[in-house]
This record gives structure tokens, sequence and C-alpha cells, in this order.
């Protein structure tokens, strides 16, 4: 996954389809060229990346080290912007939910087809899915993979 220290920050970009090796080969040239440059306020930032699933692309850095800013985050949104503009691929649509099936299939479903799949009982509060809001390496170990009863889904499901 990422070789970073479990305190490092971390940002998880979930694509709108499933990634082609292609596809995962191009981004992680692209991700691991800006890691390369990443810096924050002119001091280099301690990065790592990591695409997992074919689906999300996780970058990360130890601030330990440096810590991030404003503009070194801008700087890393951007990037993921451009690289997912020349692949028509969008990172930022937050309303796909990807779950497991009971097979640990991941899907990636519109919210209103998830909320759909909730009321026919093929999804329920024991269904996986990612919180993709987790912003440590050590919250990506212990909260990424969440049950539907744990996550931000319930509330968000709740208001529709």
């Amino acid at each position: 996954m990422l070789n970073l220290a479990p305190h490092s920050r971390l940002w998880i970009y979930q694509a709108n389809k499933f990634l082609t090796e292609e596809e995962q080969k191009t981004i992680s040239e692209e991700i691991s060229e800006f890691i390369k440059g990443w810096a924050s306020h002119g001091n280099e930032l301690y990065g790592d990346f990591s695409i997992q699933n074919d689906l999300f692309l996780m970058v990360g850095a130890d601030e330990s080290k440096s810590p991030t800013s404003g503009c070194s985050i801008d700087s890393l949104t951007r990037k993921v912007q451009e690289i997912g503009g020349k692949m028509k691929i969008d990172f930022f649509n937050r309303l796909n939910i990807a779950y497991e099936d009971p097979s640990t299939k991941i899907h990636l479903v519109s919210l209103g087809e998830f909320k759909n799949l909730m009321s026919s009982d093929t999804i329920t509060g024991q269904t996986t899915v990612y919180n993709n809001l987790v912003e440590t390496v050590a919250d990506l170990d212990e909260n990424w993979r969440t049950k539907v009863k744990d996550s931000w889904h319930t509330n968000i499901l709740q208001i529709l």
C-alpha cells in the first residue's frame, strides 16, 4: 500500500470507473513525477501514492518531515484534476459510492442507486463501504473499509 508512517496525511481520490492497467500506468507515472517535486513553502514533501482496487488513487505525505500547506494541497488537487481531465476520469464526484457485495467484489454506484439498493435490502447496514474521508495512513488501516451503519453514508441517506 503506502510506504508512509501511520501519522502521515492522506488523500483518497475515487475514480468514476474502474481503471484499466494502461490508465493505472499513466496515472502512476504522472503522480510519481509530481511527488518528486512536491513541496510546501519551498520544503520538499516526503510523499507516496498507491492505486488500490483499480479504483482509488491514494496520495500521502509524512508531515513530520515537512508539513503540508494549503498551496501544496492545492497543487495536488490541480494535478489530480489535470490527470483526470486528460484521461476523462472524474476523481471528484463524491456522489459515487463504492461498496462490496457478499463475495467482496467491489461495485461503484450513484448515490441514488445506492439508496435504491438499500431500499431493496441488497445493501444493508452490514454492507462494507469505503470511507474516502479518512485523513491518515493509520485511519486508512482502521476505518477505510467500514460498514454502512458505521459510516457517513448513513447520515447522507437520512437527508435524502
